[in-house]
């Protein structure tokens, strides 16, 4: 096993604080910071939510994240689903600084609405996982599987508004 079983609260709290600040660092260096520019030159659907609402979601995610870490540091039990779940939350993670990386730094709307899909499955994947031991942490999860639904609709949506007309 990577961690520790049923570690201490404190212990649980400063190793899941820990894991969101690397990732919330990993994708602030993967968007780099021509983020309002970039923003500025796209056209959105209707749908959109404001710039400073993508922080507050962001925010949320971080929220989301740290409790399923909490949870999965906390467990006590002998599952090996709760290996599996922890190689899919720091996937998640990781993977949604790669979509920051494609989406901010690379400026490639295609390539950050192709990533969706297998982000999809993957988040998919944990949430069944955690179900099969630890329903609170897959709950706290269902918050985010409802937003990837609307972040897939926007990603589309902003493709085809951004894409060049076809001859």
């Amino acid at each position: 096993m990577i961690y520790q079983l049923g570690m201490s609260v404190t212990l649980a709290i400063f190793s899941s604080l820990g894991v969101c600040i690397v990732g919330a660092i990993l994708e602030g260096l993967a968007a780099g910071n021509n983020i309002k520019p970039f923003f500025a030159k796209l056209r959105f659907p209707a749908y959109s939510a404001p710039l400073w609402a993508w922080y507050i979601i962001g925010a949320l995610y971080y929220a989301i994240c740290f409790v399923i870490l909490y949870r999965l540091f906390r467990y006590n039990g002998d599952t090996p689903l709760l290996n599996a779940a922890f190689a899919l939350i720091l996937i998640v993670m990781a993977t949604n600084a790669l979509w920051n990386y494609i989406f901010f730094r690379a400026q490639n709307l295609f390539g950050a609405f192709l990533l969706g899909f297998p982000y999809a499955l993957v988040a998919i994947a944990l949430f069944v996982c955690l179900r099969q031991f630890d329903k609170v942490a897959a709950w706290a999860f269902v918050p985010y599987l409802i937003y990837l639904t609307y972040a897939a609709w926007w990603s589309y949506g902003l493709l085809k508004l951004n894409s060049p007309p076809e001859s």
